[in-house]
C-alpha cells in the first residue's frame, strides 16, 4: 500500500527493521535452496535482505555470482541469469540501507558538475563537509519526529536547506521547478504503458466493425467506425503530447535509446494509418493494433523507460534528423507488413458469395500497401545516407560496414526488390506482393533488434549482450508462414 518513494525512504530511515522484511524477489529453485527460511512452494518468492548473509556476515551468493560473471553472456544458463538479477537487487538494497544510493550534493566549483552522497562528505571542505555529513541524519531524525508527532516543520526546513545547497553549487545543471513538476506528472500519468491497452483495444474493435461492414453495412456500424476512428485519433494526440513532454523534460529528442525509439516508432505507425485513413479505415485499425503491440514490447523488462542524459556521440543535431527519419520509416514499413497480412486473410476468406466485394477491398489494400512501402523506403534510404554523413562527423568515415550500416543497406535492397517485383511477370500478382511485403519486415526487425542486442558494433545498445527473445516472436513467424501457405492455395482456387 506504499508508493515507491515511501518504501525507499522507509528503507533508508529504518534499515535494521526493513532488512528483515521480505522485499527481494527470487524465482529459481536452486537459489531458493541456497537461501534459508523460505516458502519453496511459492512461484515467486520474496526474502529479506538479511537472509542473503550467514551468521558470520558472509554473502551466501558470493562464489556463485563470481562464477556467473566469469562466463560470456551466451554461455550463461537460466540459473546464472537469475543469480545476476538477484545479486543486483541485493546490491541495490545494500546501497539503500547504507544511505549511499542518492547523490544529493553537488561538489562546489567542479568542472564536471559532479554530485556526491552524504557518505562522501570528506571530498567537501570546511563547513560544506560538516553540512553534507550531518544533514541527512538530521533529516531522518526530523522524519521520525514528523511520523511520531505529526510535526513536519523540522523536516521541511531541512529539505529547504538541501535544496539551497543544490541550487548554490549545482545551478548549472539544476532543472527548473517547471521541469521537476512536469516530470512528476509524466511519471504519474504513465502515458505510453496506458496507450498500449488503449490502442490495442480500440484498434481491435475498429477492425471487428470494419470486417462486419464488409458483409453487412448499416448506419449504426458506420457510426461505430467513426467513433472508434476518433478514439484512435485522440490517443494519437495524447501520444504526441507524451513525446513532447518527454522531449521537454529530457532536453533531447525522444528517440535516443531503445525505449524511446520504440514509442516513437509506435507514433510513426499510427501516423501512417491516419495518413491513409481517407482511403481505407481498415488501415487505421491495423496501425492501432501494431502500435499497441510496439508499446507493449517497449514496456517489457529489458527496455528501460528511465529518462537519462545523452551519451556523448548522440549530442548532435543529427539525432533529430537521421534517427527521426530512419525510425519513422519503420512505422510505414510496419504498416506494409500488417496490410500484407490482412490482404492474405482476405484471400483466405474469399468465397463465391463475397468474391466481388473482397476483391475490391484487396485491390484497395494492395495499393495502400504499395504507397506505404514507397514512403517507408524513401525515408529509409534518405535516413541511411544521412547516417553516413553523421558517421563522418562522429567517427571520421562515411561507411565502415558496421552491423547496423550493413543491415540498413540490406533492408533498403530488400524493400527495393519488393517494390520492383511487378516488373517480373511471374511475381506480379497481389498474392506475391502482399506475402513478400509481410515477410520483409523481418529485415527491419533484424536491423533494429538483432543488431542492437545481438551483434557488437558502434550502434549496439547492449554491445552483444543478448536480450531474451519473446515467445510471441516465434508464434508471429509461424502465423505468417501458415497464412502465406493457405492464402496461396485459396488464391489458386478463387482468383
Amino acid at each position: 500500500g506504499q508508493s515507491a518513494t515511501e518504501v525507499i525512504l522507509d528503507m533508508m530511515n529504518d534499515p535494521v527493521n526493513l532488512s528483515k522484511k521480505p522485499l527481494i524477489k527470487i524465482s529459481h529453485q536452486k537459489l531458493r535452496n541456497l537461501i534459508s527460511n523460505n516458502d519453496r512452494d511459492s512461484k515467486y518468492l520474496r526474502v529479506p535482505f538479511k537472509d542473503f548473509f550467514d551468521d558470520n556476515g558472509r554473502y551466501i551468493l558470493a562464489s556463485d555470482v563470481a562464477i556467473a560473471y566469469e562466463k560470456l553472456p551466451k554461455d550463461r544458463d537460466q540459473y546464472d541469469k537469475d543469480l545476476i538479477k538477484v545479486d543486483e537487487r541485493v546490491n541495490i538494497s545494500f546501497a539503500v540501507y547504507a544511505g549511499g544510493i542518492f547523490r544529493l550534493f553537488p561538489l562546489p566549483n567542479d568542472s564536471n558538475n559532479t554530485w556526491l552522497t552524504y557518505m562522501q562528505s570528506t571530498q567537501f571542505s570546511g563547513n560544506d563537509s560538516l553540512f553534507v555529513a550531518n544533514i541527512i541524519p538530521m533529516y531522518f531524525k526530523g522524519l521520525k519526529e514528523g511520523l511520531d508527532q505529526g510535526n513536519w516543520v523540522t523536516v521541511d526546513t531541512i529539505i529547504s536547506y538541501i535544496e539551497k545547497f543544490q541550487r548554490r553549487y549545482g545551478a548549472e545543471i539544476f532543472p527548473s521547478q517547471t521541469k521537476i513538476n512536469l516530470e512528476i506528472v509524466y511519471n504519474k500519468l504513465n502515458v505510453f504503458s496506458r496507450l498500449f491497452i488503449y490502442y490495442f483495444s480500440t484498434g481491435l474493435l475498429l477492425l471487428a466493425v470494419v470486417i462486419i461492414c464488409l458483409f453487412n453495412n448499416n448506419k449504426w456500424l458506420i457510426f461505430l467506425m467513426k467513433f472508434f476512428k476518433w478514439l484512435i485519433i485522440i490517443g494519437f494526440i495524447i501520444h504526441v503530447g507524451g513525446l513532447a513532454l518527454r522531449w521537454y523534460i529530457s532536453n533531447h529528442a525522444p528517440w535516443s535509446n531503445g525505449y524511446e525509439s520504440m514509442i516513437y516508432i509506435a507514433w510513426a505507425t499510427i501516423f501512417s494509418g491516419i495518413l491513409f485513413v481517407r482511403r481505407s479505415i481498415l488501415t487505421l485499425a491495423a496501425t492501432a493494433i501494431v502500435s499497441g503491440l510496439l508499446l507493449m514490447v517497449a514496456h517489457l523488462n529489458w527496455l528501460d523507460p528511465e529518462i537519462t542524459n545523452l551519451v556523448p556521440v548522440l549530442k548532435s543535431y543529427w539525432l533529430m534528423i537521421h534517427v527521426s527519419i530512419i525510425t519513422a520509416s519503420y512505422g510505414f514499413l510496419s504498416l506494409g507488413a500488417i496490410l500484407g497480412l490482412i490482404a492474405l486473410w482476405l484471400i483466405i476468406f474469399t468465397t463465391s458469395l463475397n468474391k466481388s466485394k473482397l476483391k475490391n477491398v484487396l485491390s484497395e489494400i494492395t495499393i495502400i500497401n504499395e504507397k506505404s512501402l514507397e514512403i517507408g523506403l524513401f525515408m529509409l534510404a534518405i535516413g541511411t545516407f544521412l547516417g553516413g554523413v553523421w558517421a563522418n562527423e562522429s567517427w571520421g568515415r562515411y561507411w565502415g560496414w558496421d552491423p547496423k550500416e550493413t543491415w540498413a543497406l540490406v533492408s533498403v535492397l530488400i524493400y527495393s526488390f519488393v517494390l520492383h517485383m511487378r516488373f517480373i511477370p511471374s511475381l506480379r500478382s497481389k498474392l506475391v506482393f502482399n506475402a513478400v511485403s509481410m515477410f520483409a519486415i523481418w529485415t527491419i526487425i533484424m536491423t533494429y533488434f538483432g543488431v542492437n542486442y545481438y551483434l557488437s558494433g558502434l550502434h549496439s545498445y547492449a554491445a552483444g549482450d543478448p536480450m531474451p527473445i519473446p515467445s510471441f516472436v516465434y508464434y508471429l513467424l509461424a502465423l505468417m508462414i501458415l497464412t502465406a501457405i493457405i492464402a496461396k492455395l485459396r488464391f489458386k482456387k478463387n482468383y
